[in-house]
């Protein structure tokens, strides 16, 4: 839905308000010019598109207002579809902006001569006239917008009360961060997260956050591996207005100021470029952060945590990474261990997992194999309970029956795994991966013909092809 569809009964009593001042029709189309309001004939035609498009488009495009002074002679109006029975004499139209990006337009139409000679001569007036009801609306979309953020932030307070943060497991080493976590996390100190990819880092922020003092305001997160280098600065410090080309009106408050109150989450904080990492060392420092063109410091309270996968030592070392920052950030260090180093972990989170993604996809699968259990277990989770919780995911939509089957994994995992595959014989993993081949060719309503071609693609007979079918409950 867009924008203006959201506030939709407020723009309709709106332009009626506009109608009964200027003596002629109003409508407001949206950016894929769909009607949103109208008066007169156009308030039956709410939610259809428009037919005259080319000249709401041609508006939208210039940022600019535009008149047809006579449609009947308008080359936008030549192949319009309602042109031989169309009343409109005449058409005013102007902008309306969100962010100064176009969202829609404002239009007066005359549909008498009269009207039609006011409008040409009043233009320049009338013109002014609808550049502040557009921003009016600009306002009220702002104050929209505003309030759908209060709610979202709400909805997270409320998220944190319940304590849910997804940690699953009763390993030593992920009982120890979560202890390490919940005991620090009324303090204001800065917390230093480490851990590959995939561990939870993102998680264990959030819990401390949840867990403070500052859990009625939003924890704000950044991902500096994500920001552009020419954007880093201007995303995390702001702008004053005129800072730089392509910089909003009235400027715009960086990620820092935004946490004021609060958290701030710098994610894969070793990415950060060394330029960056002296102004970051100065806010840390001095609690005060400015924006780019500013002349005066803005005093900032947050509470800092970083997370990375890296080494940042070693990049202290090699000297891409500021050392006075690092011992900064690094004052209350935890370690997330990855998911091989703790495998009593993994079919908890299996089962975690699959209970979430069969009551979200409403399935019914039951668990897994024993086979499908041991490949799992062998398996070394490089992408952590990231990959772990999408091989869950991919398993509910790909599983066959109600019981995950080894056949039922990625091919990825059965081929790392079945170099280890002590307690199971040859014939019995070989079967499992030829039955995987066997249903991903040969589906329930596979006709006779399509099945003599996979068994001629596979260069088996016929009768071959029927018994493993049978064999493994494929017919």
């Amino acid at each position: 839905m867009t924008p203006l569809m959201k506030i939709q009964p407020f723009i309709q009593a709106y332009v009626q308000a506009i109608a009964s001042v200027l003596e002629s029709d109003v409508t407001v189309v949206d950016r894929e010019l769909i009607r949103v309001a109208g008066t007169g004939d156009y308030s039956e035609e709410v939610g259809t598109a428009v037919p005259h498009s080319n000249f709401f488009r041609q508006v939208m495009e210039s940022g600019e207002y535009g008149i047809i002074e006579n449609i009947a002679d308008n080359i936008h109006c030549a192949h319009c579809e309602k042109r031989a029975y169309c009343r409109e004499l005449a058409n005013l139209a102007y902008p309306i902006f969100q962010d100064d990006v176009v969202v829609g337009v404002i239009s007066v139409i005359a549909f008498q001569e009269k009207q039609r000679e006011i409008m040409v001569k009043k233009t320049e007036k009338m013109t002014e006239f609808l550049k502040y009801m557009s921003v009016l609306l600009e306002s009220k979309l702002y104050t929209e917008q505003a309030k759908n953020r209060l709610e979202e932030q709400l909805k997270v307070v409320q998220t944190s009360a319940k304590g849910n943060w997804s940690f699953v497991g009763t390993s030593k080493g992920m009982q120890d961060a979560l202890r390490m976590g919940q005991k620090v996390a009324k303090s204001d100190s800065t917390v230093f997260l480490q851990g590959e990819s995939g561990t939870g880092k993102e998680i264990m922020a959030k819990m401390i956050h949840d867990l403070s003092d500052r859990r009625d305001k939003l924890m704000i997160s950044v991902n500096c591996a994500a920001i552009p280098e020419t954007l880093v600065e201007s995303e995390l410090f702001g702008y004053e207005e005129g800072a730089f080309t392509g910089a909003k009106k009235k400027g715009a408050m960086g990620k820092f100021e935004l946490a004021d109150k609060s958290t701030i989450f710098l994610d894969e904080i070793g990415d950060m470029p060394l330029s960056v990492q002296t102004k970051i060392l100065r806010v840390l420092q001095e609690k005060q952060v400015e924006r780019i063109g500013g002349t005066k410091p803005i005093p900032i309270d947050i509470r800092v945590i970083s997370a990375t996968h890296k080494d940042l030592e070693k990049m202290v070392e090699e000297g891409t990474f500021r050392e006075d920052l690092y011992y900064r950030l690094n004052i209350i260090p935890i370690l997330l261990p990855p998911l091989r180093e703790r495998k009593e972990d993994i079919l908890p989170l299996l089962e975690y997992y699959m209970a979430y993604y069969n009551q979200k996809m409403r399935k019914q699968l039951k668990g897994f194999s024993h086979q499908a259990k041991q490949a799992l277990l062998r398996y070394e989770w490089p992408g952590n309970v990231r990959e772990l919780r999408n091989i869950v995911e991919y398993l509910a939509n790909m599983a066959e029956g109600d019981m995950v089957q080894l056949s039922d994994l990625p091919d990825r995992m059965v081929l790392r795994t079945a170099k280890d595959f002590s307690g199971f014989s040859l014939e019995q993993i070989m079967g499992e991966y030829e039955k995987k081949v066997l249903s991903g060719m040969v589906k329930p309503n596979t006709s006779l013909e399509e099945k003599n071609a996979v068994a001629k693609s596979l260069q088996i007979s016929r009768a071959t092809l029927y018994r493993k079918l049978k064999k493994y409950g494929l017919e």
